[in-house]
């Protein structure tokens, strides 16, 4: 008998997670990219299925919008928009656009660029500003200031990622062509240089792959991704090359890519699958994309009855602030994999994997190590897929 292959069958679950049409309130939702267009100071939304311009989402200079930097979704289902001209970050109706005013209080941005949400609840915001550089933490739920993170700045710094140990990185655009990434430990003191300016000149963005083996830097000078080692620093490969300012990055479900050119003012895709990059997004008078944000809605198949038959999924609480309890209801035996989701369709946690009898089977995911926000948990088999969301506010 032929073995089950969850990983081909989990590809095709996301795959078709995607394509299926949530009807809320009689409106199909979309699934749909925002983009933030910097030099036009706006936010502009495409189809994500097509590229098609839909319209500008936050319309050009919206309560006082400058060169936008940096789109976040914020728990409450908001955006939070960083403009680099804007002293404190922006928030506007996750809906509708609208300006709902200022998010951050307390501190005074100078020149924030790239910033990230992280798993203890809190926002990082680079600056470039030229005496204002450290790096500076804001509560996600209230928008107050905590505190300057960094115990040194960062001239030009840039995008943020996190190893394995809470370890801090920090791509320093510097002036473009003595880039660096720095290294800082969980008390935001510096630890070494990790990338040096013999390989990068103007790094931008960061990520690391899911077991944080490598870390992936987006260079908007040399117009490539690189690929480090996670460990070492070590060049390893070159994995996008051949563009010319490249800035801003998110995946979809499936896995792909996407990333902004400031001067083709396009937004491309690249396949891992296919090692191909190609323009997605050309249109709508886009100008200098540098950051990309993807709304997908993931759903329960209606079509899967025999397996809605076989077993029924809950989470408690939900929302969640702590630990999140998984129950799952088995009346006929079946095999197959439980695990959580991003919204970018990124596995972030898996719960059980093999044959589960029948039964109740309780599962508890601790939370401790994901950021607030929206997560789906996802059990998958060869007979299909179903699926749910849970929130988590810390």
């Amino acid at each position: 008998m032929k073995s089950f292959d969850y990983q081909a069958v989990l590809i095709r679950t996301l795959a078709i997670i995607c394509l299926i049409i949530v009807f809320l309130s009689s409106v199909a939702a979309q699934n749909v990219v925002y983009v933030s267009s910097r030099n036009t100071h706006a936010v502009k939304l495409y189809d994500l299925t097509t590229g098609n311009f839909i319209k500008d989402f936050v319309p050009a200079g919206s309560g006082g919008l400058s060169f936008p930097q940096e789109l976040l979704w914020h728990p409450d289902g908001d955006l939070l928009v960083v403009g680099r001209g804007n002293s404190a970050i922006k928030k506007y109706d996750g809906e509708t656009g609208a300006y709902l005013g200022n998010f951050t209080t307390g501190y005074a941005l100078d020149n924030p660029t790239k910033t990230t949400i992280w798993k203890d609840s809190l926002i990082y915001v680079s600056q470039w500003g030229v005496s204002q550089n450290k790096i500076v933490r804001f509560d996600l739920k209230t928008g107050a200031f905590v505190d300057e993170f960094t115990k040194t700045g960062i001239a030009n710094g840039d995008g943020h990622a996190w190893d394995a140990f809470d370890n801090l990185y920090v791509a320093q655009f510097f002036d473009g062509q003595n880039g660096r990434v720095l290294k800082f430990d969980t008390n935001g003191n510096f630890v070494e240089i990790f990338v040096s300016s013999t390989i990068l000149q103007g790094p931008v963005n960061l990520w690391f792959n899911d077991d944080k083996s490598s870390l992936f830097v987006e260079d908007w000078t040399l117009g490539e991704v690189l690929k480090f080692n996670g460990t070492s620093g070590a060049f390893q490969s070159t994995l996008i090359t051949g563009r010319a300012n490249i800035e801003g990055f998110t995946f979809d479900s499936q896995g792909n890519l996407y990333i902004g050119d400031w001067s083709d003012n396009i937004v491309y895709r690249y396949s891992f699958v296919t090692n191909t990059l190609t323009p997605f997004i050309q249109t709508g008078g886009l100008v200098a994309p540098n950051s990309i944000l993807i709304r997908e809605e993931l759903v329960s198949s209606v079509t899967q009855a025999k397996l809605e038959e076989q077993l029924e999924i809950w989470a408690s609480p939900n929302p969640a602030n702590d630990i999140i309890q998984f129950s799952i209801e088995v009346k006929e035996k079946i095999s197959g994999k439980f695990f959580i989701m991003n919204t970018y369709g990124q596995e972030v946690a898996s719960l059980s994997e093999g044959s589960l009898e029948v039964g109740n089977h309780s599962f508890k995911l601790k939370t401790n190590h994901l950021p607030n926000g929206t997560f789906h948990y996802v059990f998958v088999s060869a007979g299909g897929h179903l699926s749910g969301t849970f929130l988590l506010q810390k």
